[in-house]
């Protein structure tokens, strides 16, 4: 229901008329699943009298406003609504999609776009059970909109495997790399991190271009770990630069961070792949680094690398030594 809306949301402020019948399906299924329905039926109310008099589009538009900011706001509508649509989700999945292909045709004869594209981001902030439902248990659901989608995930549902099989395709995006795997300085990777932090910050803000080297070799190549990082700079800071001193105490803030969490065994194990250049696969243990940012990854997987802030910390610094240690025995 929320991509029905952004689609018609869009193609009302760009201009674009759709056919008078393109929402006859849509509208519907409106009437006789989910209006006619004693539980949901009051969410209507007041809807018809304001813009029936328009047409379909506005009329549809309200209707989808008033649902999906009950699905957010109104607990006491949450689950019937749930329950309506779940019972009703194929039927609605083909008035979607009717809705979806006249848009299009109406696009390319225009010469506006030959397909729709969303992009749904957030969902990789879903947690727990809700994360299987979405993605794993209900995935029929998303694959019955044939529409192009990209949908963002968690990244453990990747290491479990809980993906094999499921959608169309599945993208790890890896860490923008400023290194190569041998060590050697990997330009366009420094210069990306570079613009996007200038970006949010304007380098007047930075005692000097040291302090922005710091930061981005600190973000391991993470968006928003360099974002974070900019962050606590700013907390620390006291006045309005950002200097040696105000980005070592954050670079020390968010080290911390990853302190609380990281248990004894896993300094070993980050110190063990940071000195081998082979990929041992992801048991339980590499899966949680992977996800809690401890390890990164770089090159579509192919290799990893410890969070440079983690290497800061003395459990790090220790099994480190005590890796070259044995390496020298």
């Amino acid at each position: 229901m929320a991509m029905a809306r952004a689609l018609l949301e869009r193609l009302r402020d760009e201009g674009i008329a759709l056919p008078g019948d393109a929402l006859c399906e849509l509208e519907s299924w409106f009437a006789d699943k989910v209006l006619s329905h004693e539980e949901t039926k009051e969410l209507a109310v007041g809807v018809e009298t304001s813009v029936t008099a328009q047409g379909g589009f506005p009329y549809v538009l309200a209707l989808l406003g008033r649902f999906t900011t009950a699905f957010k706001n109104n607990h006491t509508y949450k689950e019937s609504l749930r329950r309506v649509i779940r019972n009703a989700f194929a039927d609605f999945a083909v008035a979607f999609n009717a809705l979806l292909r006249r848009a299009e045709e109406t696009l390319n004869s225009a010469n506006k776009a030959l397909r729709v594209l969303f992009l749904i981001d957030g969902t990789d902030k879903l947690r727990g059970e809700d994360t299987r439902l979405f993605f794993v248990y209900d995935v029929e659901q998303l694959l019955a909109i044939t529409a192009l989608a990209v949908y963002t995930a968690p990244i453990t549902l990747k290491y479990e495997s809980n993906l094999a099989g499921k959608l169309d395709a599945d993208l790890v995006l890896p860490m923008i790399k400023l290194y190569e795997k041998n060590g050697g300085r990997c330009d366009a990777g420094w210069d990306a991190m570079r613009d996007l932090l200038l970006r949010r910050a304007n380098h007047s803000l930075f005692a000097s271009d040291a302090e922005i080297e710091r930061l981005i070799a600190h973000s391991g190549g993470h968006p928003r770990e360099l974002l974070r990082l900019l962050k606590l700079s700013c907390e620390f800071a006291e006045d309005d630069i950002l200097d040696e001193v105000t980005v070592d105490l954050a670079i020390k803030q968010l080290a911390a961070e990853y302190r609380r969490f990281l248990e004894p065994d896993d300094y070993a194990l980050l110190a063990r792949i940071d000195g081998d250049d082979v990929h041992a696969g992801n048991d339980e243990r590499t899966r949680r680094l992977l996800y809690n940012l401890a390890l990164l990854e770089y090159n579509d997987a192919s290799w990893r690398r410890s969070h440079p802030v983690v290497r800061t910390l003395e459990g790090y610094l220790r099994a480190r030594a005590d890796v070259s240690s044995a390496a020298g025995n």
